[in-house]
């Protein structure tokens, strides 16, 4: 029986119980089994919330609206199945199913916030800018990385440059934009 098959079975034979005092072996179920699926049906919210005795068993307080409703309409609890995903050694990647998110191939790759990529974009303009004191800016810039108001009022102080830094000045705005 699988997962799905011993959740509903539970659902079902707890609510139509004569007994309030519910033991695993009673299902042919392990304790640790029993117990961890009794403690997803309270976190659907089918069952009121129970009670475990030092016995081992469970004590079943009720159906909640949900769980009446579970058990009127024959709903069944389906789990979805997990989709593989692959990663092979030249570096292609394969991902069944619906999974959506950032995937990377390659090496020594990671994931940036936007933040940080706006701030790398705007040290490597001005790295590449023709400004006299370039250096000290990138330098000023990431020591005041990691303070947002220290950052930002620096970064306005920059502006206040706008025709030195003509072409930084995107990329400030863009920063200055999170």
């Amino acid at each position: 029986m699988n997962s799905n098959d011993k959740y509903n079975m539970l659902v079902n034979e707890i609510a139509n119980s004569k007994d309030t005092d519910i033991k695993p072996k009673n299902f042919g179920l392990e304790y640790q089994e029993f117990k961890s699926i009794i403690k997803e049906i309270e976190i659907d919210g089918l069952f009121e919330k129970g009670f475990w005795a030092l016995g081992g068993f469970y004590i079943f307080t009720g159906l909640t609206f949900k769980g009446r409703s579970f058990i009127e309409n024959n709903d069944k609890k389906q789990y979805h199945k997990i989709e593989k995903t692959e990663i092979n050694y030249n570096n292609s990647v394969t991902v069944g199913g619906n999974n959506s998110g950032n995937i990377i191939a390659g090496n020594n790759n990671s994931i940036q916030s936007e933040f940080n990529q706006k701030f790398n974009d705007l040290v490597e303009t001005i790295s590449k800018s023709n400004v006299q004191d370039k250096e000290l800016i990138i330098s000023e810039l990431k020591s005041k990385k990691d303070d947002e108001i220290v950052l930002k009022k620096y970064l306005t102080s920059l502006l206040s440059r706008a025709s030195e830094l003509i072409t930084v000045v995107p990329f400030i705005g863009k920063l200055l934009s999170l």
